[in-house]
C-alpha cells in the first residue's frame, strides 16, 4: 500500500517524528513523507510514533487507493491540526472560550477553596505525638488518640472562631506572628478529651468556613461512625448526622479506647515547635490565598450541599498531598528555617527512616497544586485519548447480517442525532437487545454516536472478571482498537498469563511514611491485558507517581470489572476515590447485566450511577432483563445526580431533564427528554410491553421448561433423594435431545445447583449410580472452590466443549469425537454440576438443563446457557426445573436464600414451586417475567395468627417487591438506596457503612505445595506477611475422601496437578515454587476453630465441607 505521512508537529516533537518516519519513508517535502508499506508495517510506524508522542506531536496517515482517490486513516496525536478528512487548516480564528462562561462555572472557587484547605489539612501534624512518631529512633506509640486531621480541623475552628466568611478570612489576609496566640487560646475550649463539652464545628461554622472545614477533616478518609459503636446513627434522623451527631469518633475511632493516659491527650493537644502558623512563608502564602477568596464573590455562595463543587475540591485536595507526599525532593523557599515541625518521613538508599517535608513547606506545596490541579480539571476530557474516526464503529452491518443485527444501524443514528441534548441534559439510555444479537458492539456503537463520533471515551463495567476477558476480546477483535485503545483491567497478572496460554499457548511471558498520603491510590494489584503509552497531559505532573492510576484514567475504552469504578463513592479512605472519579469526570460509563447484582448491592450501584450523573458522564445500562424497579432507581440516581452537575455546568443552568433512550432487537430505538421519575416510568413501560408482545410472538421458543414434583421419601437422605430425580431427568433429557457424534447419541447437560457442600453430597450420589445398561456418563465438577490453575483448565474444557455456532466445526474441535468413537456404548451424557458460576460470564451452548431453583432471577440467567448458538427449537422440555430446593426439601425456611430473593420478613407462603403460581411462566422461560411491570398488588396468605408478617403466594412477585423495598424503601424500611440521593450525607461514608458493597466473610489465603514424597500438600498465609510467608495448615484433611465410581460413569476431563504446574513453569519461566504460590492460591472463608471443622480437597470434586444436617427437618 501507498501512504503519505502529515506532520504538524512542533518543538521537540518535530525531531522525533522525522526520525521516526525518515526510517521508515521518504521525505518528499519538509513535513511530509512517502513510501510503500505493508499494513504490518504501518501497524509498526504508528506504534513507535505513539512511543514517542507528546503533547507537540501531530501526525496524519493518508492512504493512496488510486489516481484520484486518497483515505485517512489516522492521527497520532493532537487531532485538533486536522479536520475530519484529515486536511491541515490554512487560516483559523480564534474566540474567548473560557470555560468559566460555560461549563465549570465554579473552577476558580473550587481551585481556592482546594488550595485554602491544603494550606489547613496537615496543621494538626504540628502536636508532640506525632513529631515524635516521625523521629527514626522514636519508641513511642503508633498512632495517637485523635488523628491529625482533626486535630487540623479544631486549629481551623479555633481560627474562624464565630466571624462571618468575610470577617475571618479579613483577618487571615491580615495574619501576623500574633495570630497564633489568639488561635491557641481559643484552642483551648476546643480540645476534645480535656475541654468540656468542645463545639462541634459544623454547628456554627458559616457556609465556606464549613466546607473548608469538611475538606480538612476529611482529605484522608471520609468520616463515618465507628464499626460496632453503641447507638450508631439511624436513616431516621440521618438530617442531625452532621450538626448533631459528628463527633471526634467519626474521624478518630481511637479515642473512644479507655486505656489512654492522661500524658497521651496532653501531647495530642501540645505543639513542641508551634503552628504553621508560626512560619512565615506559610503566613506569606496563606494571606495571599484569602485575599484572593475575598476578590471572588461566588465563594460566598453556600456550596456546602453541592455535591460537584464539594467533593471535586476534594479530589483535588486530595491529589495534590498524594503527589507532594510522593517526592523526594523538597522545596527550601516554602520552608520557614526557624520553624522545625515537620510533616512525613521517607527511608533513603540505606533503608534509614529519615525526616523530609517541613510541615509549613508540605502544607503550602500541598495547596498550591490542589489549586493548580483544580483549574486543568476542565480540560481533562478534552486532553485524554479518545476514539476518533473508527470506521468500524460507523460502518452499517453488511446485508446477510441484517436479520439478527441491523438494529445496530438503528441505535447508531438515533445515538448520533442525541448527540447535542445529550451535551444539553446529559444521557441515560437502556440497551435491552436479547443475548446473542450483538449488544456489546451495539453498546459501543451507541456511545460513539451519543459522543459526535469525536472525543468518545468510555468505561464497561461489568460483574465478573471473565467477562471482563471476553468482552475484551470482543472489542479488540471486532471494532479493531488499537492496543492503545482499549484497556482490559483484569486485577491479577495470574490470570492474564492464564488467559493468555489459553489464546497463545507458544508465547512466553514477562513478567510506612509518615503519611496516608503516600499510600497507593489503587488498593489491589492492577494488570493490563497490554501496556498504554505514555501520558504526556495536563494531568500527568500529578498523575506520573502513581501507574497504576494511570492505567484506569488514560485509554480512551475501559474494560473492567465494575470494583475499579466502585470505590468512586465506595472508598471512604486512603484516596482511593481519586482514580475512579477522574475516570468518570472524563468518560461515560456503560454498566453491563446491573441487574445481576444481589439485592445487598444495589444501594452501591445507584450511588455509582448518581456520581456518574454528578461528575457529567453519560450512562448505558446493558442488560435484557431488567426490572422496573431497577430501571426507575438507576434513573433518579442519575437525574438526582445530573441535577448537581447542572448547578454549576452548562449554559442553561440547573434542570433536572435527562436525555433518555431505548434500544433492542426489534422495534425502532426510541428516545425523550424526561424530567419527573413518573414520565420515565411511563415511557420506560411502554417500550417494554412493545418488547413483551414482540418477544411473544417473533422470538423462538428455544427454552421450555417443566417442574419436576418433589417431596421428601423417609428412606432416603436429601441429598440422596435429589441426586435421584436429577438421574432421572438426565437420562429423560438426554433422551430428547442428544445429537449424532460418530453414530453416537451424544449429550451436554448442565446441572445447576445452589451451594457448594451440596452439590458434592449429590455428586456422590450420581457417581455411585450405576449407568443405564448401553450409556456412560461423564461427570465434571465446577464451581469457584478450585485452585486457580485447575478452575482455569475445567473453563477451557467447557469452552471448548460448549462453543456451538457452527455444528461441523464443533465435531471436529470439541474433543467429542475422539471421546466417544472407540465405546462400545451409544449413548454419551456429558454432565456438568455447578453453582452459580455457569450462569453469567461463560458463553456456553448446552442441550439440556436440570435447575435447582433459587430465583425467577437465576433460571432465567441460567435457560439463556441452553440452545445459546444453535437457536434449535427443541420439540420437548429441554429444562427440568425441580420443585423444591434443597433447603425446601429439608423443610427450611426461608429456602429461596442465599442465593434468592427470600428473607425474613418477606417469606413464601409455601416451599415448592407448583404451589407458588409460576408454571404458566416458567413453561416457556424468557425475561418477560422481570421486565413486566405487576399489574397489580402482590398476592399473599392470610395470617394464621395475629402479627404474622403476610407471605407470598406468587414466586416472582416476592422478587418484584423486594428489590422495589430495598431501592426505594417504605415507612418502615428506611435502609433504601434512595436515601443517597434523599439525603444529605455524601459528605459521610455512613451510608457505605450501613450498605456495603460486596459485604463479604473474612478470608484465608492458601496454596498448594509438593511434600518431599511429591504429594499435594495445603499450606495457609500468615496474616498480614510481606512477603507473603505460608506454613503448614491443619485446616485441611490430610487424605482426601474415598470416592465411589460407580459402573458406567466417568470423570470427565483429567487434571495432574504436578504436570500442569511442570508445563506452567515451562512456559513462563518460572521456578516451580512460584508457579504453586500463584497458580494454586485459592481464598476460603475463615473456619470455625471451635467446632473442628476442616476442609475437603479432591481432584475431581475441589474443595469443600462435609455437608451437615442432610435431614428432613433440620434448619
Amino acid at each position: 500500500m501507498m501512504v503519505t505521512f502529515v506532520s504538524q508537529c512542533e518543538k521537540n516533537a518535530l525531531k522525533k517524528t522525522r526520525r521516526v518516519l525518515d526510517a521508515f519513508a521518504n521525505r518528499i517535502g519538509d513535513n511530509t513523507w512517502q513510501t510503500l508499506i505493508t499494513e504490518e508495517g504501518l501497524l509498526t510506524v504508528k506504534k513507535m510514533l505513539r512511543q514517542t508522542a507528546s503533547r507537540s506531536t501531530a501526525v496524519s496517515c493518508h492512504w493512496i487507493r488510486s489516481r484520484s482517490r486518497s483515505q485517512f486513516l489516522w492521527v497520532v496525536g493532537n487531532n485538533k491540526k486536522f479536520n475530519s478528512e484529515g486536511y491541515v487548516p490554512v487560516n483559523s480564528t480564534s474566540a474567548d472560550l473560557n470555560p468559566k462562561q460555560h461549563f465549570y462555572l465554579n473552577t476558580n472557587v473550587i481551585a481556592l477553596l482546594a488550595q485554602l484547605a491544603g494550606f489547613f489539612h496537615d496543621v494538626g501534624k504540628a502536636i508532640a505525638l506525632f513529631q515524635q512518631k516521625l523521629i527514626s529512633c522514636s519508641q513511642g506509640i503508633a498512632y495517637e488518640p485523635y488523628r491529625h486531621e482533626w486535630v487540623s480541623l479544631r486549629i481551623f475552628q479555633a481560627f474562624v472562631n464565630e466571624d462571618s466568611d468575610q470577617a475571618w478570612l479579613a483577618r487571615l489576609a491580615d495574619i501576623n506572628h500574633s495570630t497564633e496566640s489568639f488561635v491557641l487560646e481559643n484552642l483551648n475550649g476546643l480540645r476534645d478529651g480535656i475541654a468540656k463539652n468542645p463545639k462541634n464545628p459544623f454547628e456554627y461554622l458559616p457556609p465556606l468556613a464549613k466546607l473548608v472545614a469538611w475538606l480538612i477533616v476529611s482529605h484522608h478518609k471520609l468520616p463515618q461512625y465507628p464499626k460496632g459503636g453503641d447507638n450508631p446513627p439511624v436513616f431516621e434522623n440521618s438530617q442531625l448526622w452532621l450538626s448533631k451527631l459528628f463527633e471526634a469518633c467519626w474521624n478518630s475511632p481511637q479515642c473512644l479506647n479507655t486505656d489512654w493516659s492522661k500524658a497521651n491527650i496532653e501531647e495530642n493537644w501540645s505543639f513542641p515547635y508551634g503552628t504553621p502558623f508560626k512560619s512565615a512563608q506559610w503566613q506569606t502564602q496563606v494571606s495571599i490565598v484569602a485575599k484572593e477568596i475575598l476578590k471572588e464573590d461566588r465563594c460566598f455562595t453556600g456550596w456546602f450541599n453541592q455535591h460537584f463543587t464539594m467533593h471535586l475540591s476534594r479530589l483535588s485536595l486530595m491529589l495534590a498531598d498524594h503527589y507532594y507526599s510522593s517526592l523526594k525532593d523538597t522545596t527550601p523557599e516554602w520552608q520557614d528555617r526557624n520553624y522545625h515541625a515537620y510533616a512525613n518521613t521517607d527511608k533513603d538508599e540505606n533503608g534509614q527512616k529519615y525526616r523530609k517535608q517541613k510541615l509549613d513547606e508540605h502544607n503550602i506545596a500541598v495547596g498550591h497544586h490542589a489549586k493548580r490541579i483544580a483549574k486543568v480539571l476542565p480540560q481533562l476530557r478534552d486532553d485524554l485519548p479518545a476514539l476518533i474516526r473508527n470506521k468500524e464503529l460507523s460502518r452499517k452491518v453488511p446485508k446477510e447480517y441484517k436479520d439478527s443485527f441491523g438494529w445496530q444501524d438503528d441505535a447508531y443514528e438515533l445515538s448520533k442525532s442525541l448527540h447535542e441534548d445529550s451535551k444539553k441534559y446529559g444521557f441515560f439510555g437502556v440497551s435491552m437487545a436479547s443475548t446473542g444479537k450483538g449488544k456489546t458492539r451495539a453498546n459501543a456503537r451507541i456511545m460513539y454516536g451519543v459522543s459526535g463520533e469525536t472525543n468518545c471515551r468510555f468505561s464497561i463495567a461489568l460483574g465478573l472478571r471473565t467477562l471482563t476477558l471476553q468482552t475484551g476480546d470482543s472489542l479488540e477483535k471486532d471494532l479493531k482498537l488499537n492496543k492503545d485503545e482499549l484497556a482490559v483491567l483484569i486485577g491479577s497478572q495470574v490470570v492474564k498469563d492464564l488467559h493468555q496460554q489459553s489464546r497463545q499457548p507458544e508465547m512466553s511471558i514477562e513478567e510506612s511514611y509518615g503519611s496516608g498520603s503516600a499510600e497507593p491510590l489503587l488498593k489491589d494489584e492492577v494488570a493490563l491485558k497490554e501496556n498504554l503509552p505514555e501520558y504526556t497531559g495536563v494531568l500527568a505532573k500529578w498523575l506520573k507517581h502513581d501507574p497504576k492510576m494511570l492505567k484506569l484514567i488514560q485509554a480512551p475504552v475501559l474494560v473492567s470489572t465494575i470494583d475499579y469504578l466502585m470505590p468512586a463513592t465506595e472508598g471512604v479512605r486512603g484516596g482511593r476515590q481519586i482514580a475512579p472519579m477522574l475516570r468518570l469526570l472524563s468518560s461515560d460509563l456503560v454498566l453491563d447485566e446491573p441487574d445481576d447484582f444481589g439485592l445487598e448491592d444495589l444501594p452501591a450501584l445507584c450511588r455509582l450511577v448518581n456520581w456518574a450523573g454528578m461528575l457529567g458522564s453519560r450512562v448505558l445500562l446493558s442488560t435484557a432483563t431488567i426490572s422496573p424497579a431497577l430501571a426507575k432507581s438507576l434513573f433518579t440516581a442519575y437525574q438526582a445526580g445530573r441535577k448537581h452537575y447542572t448547578q454549576v455546568n452548562g449554559e442553561q443552568g440547573e434542570t433536572t431533564e435527562i436525555c433518555c433512550a431505548w434500544f433492542d432487537e426489534f422495534n425502532k430505538p426510541s428516545s425523550a427528554i424526561i424530567s419527573d421519575v413518573k414520565a420515565y416510568q411511563e415511557t420506560h413501560n411502554k417500550f417494554v410491553e412493545k418488547r413483551i408482545k414482540n418477544l411473544t410472538t417473533k422470538t423462538k421458543p428455544l427454552r421450555k421448561s417443566a417442574i419436576i414434583p418433589m417431596q421428601p421419601i423417609l428412606e432416603l437422605l436429601p441429598s440422596q433423594l435429589m441426586a435421584k430425580q436429577i438421574r432421572q431427568s438426565i437420562i429423560a433429557l438426554h433422551e430428547q435431545h442428544s445429537v449424532k457424534v460418530e453414530s453416537k447419541n451424544v449429550s451436554i447437560g448442565l446441572v445447576r445447583l445452589a451451594n457448594i457442600s451440596p452439590l458434592v453430597a449429590i455428586a456422590k450420589w450420581l457417581f455411585a449410580q450405576d449407568a443405564p445398561s448401553d450409556y456412560v456418563i461423564h461427570y465434571c465438577v465446577y464451581h469457584s472452590q478450585f485452585p486457580l490453575l485447575q478452575r482455569s483448565k475445567i473453563e477451557k474444557q467447557l469452552d471448548k466443549a460448549l462453543t456451538r455456532h457452527d455444528e461441523a466445526d464443533w465435531l471436529n474441535n470439541s474433543g467429542f469425537k475422539e471421546l466417544v468413537e472407540t465405546s462400545v456404548e451409544n449413548n454419551h451424557i456429558f454432565v456438568v454440576l455447578a453453582t452459580a458460576v455457569a450462569e453469567v460470564g461463560r458463553d456456553h451452548d448446552y442441550d439440556w438443563a436440570v435447575v435447582e431453583p433459587s430465583s425467577m432471577r437465576s433460571i432465567i440467567q441460567l435457560a439463556g446457557r441452553v440452545q445459546r448458538h444453535r437457536q434449535s427449537i427443541p420439540a420437548t422440555e429441554n429444562i427440568h426445573i425441580l420443585s423444591k430446593n434443597y433447603k425446601g426439601l429439608k423443610g427450611k425456611s426461608p429456602c429461596f436464600e442465599k442465593p434468592g430473593f427470600e428473607a425474613k420478613p418477606l417469606l413464601y407462603a409455601h416451599r415448592d414451586l407448583l404451589e407458588l403460581n409460576c408454571e404458566t411462566e416458567l413453561k416457556q422461560v424468557t425475561a418477560i417475567s422481570r421486565i413486566k411491570t405487576l399489574t397489580s398488588s402482590p398476592h399473599f396468605e392470610k395470617p394464621k395468627q395475629t402479627g404474622d408478617k403476610p407471605k407470598f403466594l406468587v414466586f416472582n412477585e416476592l422478587e418484584h417487591f423486594s428489590q422495589s423495598l430495598r431501592l426505594e424503601g417504605s415507612a418502615n424500611e428506611q435502609n433504601c438506596a434512595a436515601q443517597w440521593w434523599k439525603n444529605e450525607a455524601t459528605w459521610c461514608g455512613e451510608i457505605q457503612r450501613i450498605q456495603p458493597f460486596r459485604k463479604s466473610e473474612p478470608t484465608a489465603d492458601y496454596k498448594i505445595t509438593f511434600n518431599r514424597s511429591g504429594k499435594p500438600v495445603w499450606q495457609k498465609k500468615v496474616p498480614k506477611s510481606s512477603p507473603a510467608e505460608f506454613l503448614n495448615t491443619d485446616d485441611f484433611a490430610k487424605q482426601p475422601e474415598e470416592m465411589n465410581m460407580a459402573v458406567g460413569n466417568r470423570v470427565w476431563g483429567n487434571f495432574d496437578l504436578k504436570e500442569e504446574i511442570r508445563l506452567l513453569s515451562e512456559r513462563l519461566s518460572m521456578v516451580e515454587s512460584t508457579v504453586l504460590e500463584k497458580f494454586t492460591h485459592l481464598s476460603l472463608r475463615i473456619l470455625n476453630a471451635d467446632n473442628g471443622d476442616q476442609w475437603q480437597c479432591h481432584p475431581v470434586l475441589g474443595v469443600y465441607q462435609n455437608l451437615k444436617g442432610d435431614e428432613y427437618g433440620v434448619e
